[in-house]
């Protein structure tokens, strides 16, 4: 029987990076994954729906290219080159992953790993075989997966990794769920053509973030001819012909009938744990059906340890990375936990929206004493430049020590521009030392400044 130091299950965000840091340490570290190696960030998440927002970016900037006095006849739009340039951006990184496992000594097993003791696996091999491996400690990342609903003619629906292989733009959509996936689909699509209805069973859409920037956003969406319902929730199915879906839809109590081409999924992940067998060792479940473990990335098994996504806790790509280092670092004897004091969140869509954080709302349910400072991106030099002068940046600020509770914003490049306010929380800056750093011009970025020189008397 072979023996590994680390035995990581799942090639994704957070199995692939404690695979490097294993192997970073001195251990020997195997890695198992049945599926493609870089899990759905690279292959059917992050990486391809950013890969698409550029590409409508591309389309947008023809549009308004004119204000410039660049003229183009006709703008067409190829979504198979599109989908293809998509799939070259994907083999790109895929490739760099292999030459860091390759430099870093890290095995990979194709196939699906099982757990038959706090110490023992079997693989079943891709090409039909069986292996049983020992290991000192065991690391799973298996990550999550969407959730179809159950519902009359459910099968006909389909989920953002189908989306992502279209070849030709889709003449309608509806989108179930409005959170940062669905709202990142449906500005993509609707930039390319697409008309978009946008269903979530929230009364708000990105009912996790600040209001007051999810407002201008909601007008952003009315102004791309957007149609959003919500506390929507879809009861049936139906096929209608010619390619076309009838839509049974309950909008706060009311029954509406909605038409589309085509019906998506993008609201519900759940932890892909179905071909473990965690009740061989008896790994205890949290409340969202995820793996419970500690900030070392502890299960309730000394010798396993699981990060990412398959704890359903912060489903990040970033936060994902950390955890599984750190996982790896406790795996080899380190003692390290995850700090999730300032994390970062963006949407791929047009404008963009980004924070970290507590919203002011948030910040005022927990009894803080606030204060709010703003500044809109119309009154920035580079935005007026790039005609993005849409959204602004907002901070939240403790009234006793002037301690930075949350920022947050909508506009251009919002997901570049949030590092530094994740910097100032992370160094616990106040607004006064923000205001003394001194900002490039003209920048996006110097709007911090903006709004902290704002805030100073």
């Amino acid at each position: 029987m072979e023996e590994r130091d680390v035995v990581i299950l799942g090639g994704g965000s957070a199995g692939y990076q404690a695979a490097l840091k294993v192997s970073q340490l001195g251990g020997k570290a195997t890695l198992i994954e049945n599926d493609a190696l870089g899990g759905t960030c690279i292959n059917r998440g992050c990486i391809p729906v950013r890969a698409l927002l550029r590409m409508a970016e591309m389309v947008d900037l023809t549009r308004y290219a004119k204000d410039y006095g660049v003229n183009y006849k006709e703008t067409e739009i190829d979504l198979s080159k599109m989908i293809s340039r998509k799939n070259i951006i994907i083999r790109t990184l895929l490739t760099g992953l292999k030459q860091s496992f390759s430099a870093n000594g890290v095995e990979v097993i194709e196939g699906i790993g099982r757990l038959l003791s706090p110490s023992k696996l079997e693989v079943q091999l891709k090409d039909g075989g069986r292996k049983e491996i020992t290991a000192r400690k065991i690391i799973i990342a298996t990550g999550s997966e969407w959730k179809k609903p159950s519902i009359p003619g459910g099968e006909k629906i389909i989920t953002p990794n189908e989306l992502l292989e279209f070849k030709v733009v889709p003449k309608s959509m509806i989108i179930i769920g409005g959170g940062f996936i669905g709202a990142s689909i449906a500005t993509i699509f609707s930039k390319l053509g697409t008309q978009i209805t946008l269903l979530e069973e929230s009364p708000k859409i990105l009912h996790q973030l600040d209001r007051e920037i999810v407002s201008i956003f909601e007008k952003e969406l009315e102004n791309s001819k957007i149609k959003t319902y919500t506390e929507a929730h879809v009861d049936k199915v139906e096929d209608k012909g010619s390619e076309e879906k009838s839509v049974g839809v309950s909008v706060k109590g009311k029954e509406i009938q909605l038409d589309t081409q085509h019906l998506a999924v993008a609201e519900e992940r759940v932890s892909n744990l179905k071909e473990i067998d965690l009740n061989k060792v008896g790994i205890t479940l949290n409340d969202k059906k995820g793996i419970a473990v500690n900030r070392r990335m502890q299960t309730n098994v000394p010798t396993i340890l699981a990060a990412g996504d398959v704890t359903m806790q912060q489903m990040w790509t970033h936060v994902a990375y950390v955890e599984g280092m750190v996982a790896a670092e406790n795996a080899m004897g380190k003692y390290t936990e995850v700090d999730y004091k300032a994390i970062p969140y963006g949407t791929h869509t047009f404008p963009e929206i980004s924070g970290v954080g507590l919203t002011e709302e948030e910040a005022i349910v927990q009894g803080r004493q606030v204060k709010v400072e703003k500044y809109p991106f119309a009154g920035n030099s580079l935005a007026t430049i790039l005609g993005q002068r849409i959204g602004m940046v907002k901070i939240i600020t403790d009234t006793k020590y002037g301690q930075i509770l949350g920022v947050h914003m909508i506009g251009p490049q919002a997901n570049e521009l949030i590092a530094e306010a994740t910097v100032a929380m992370k160094l616990e800056m106040t607004l006064e030392d923000l205001s003394s750093v001194l900002h490039l011009h003209p920048t996006l970025s110097e709007i911090f400044w903006e709004v902290a020189r704002g805030a100073i008397p």
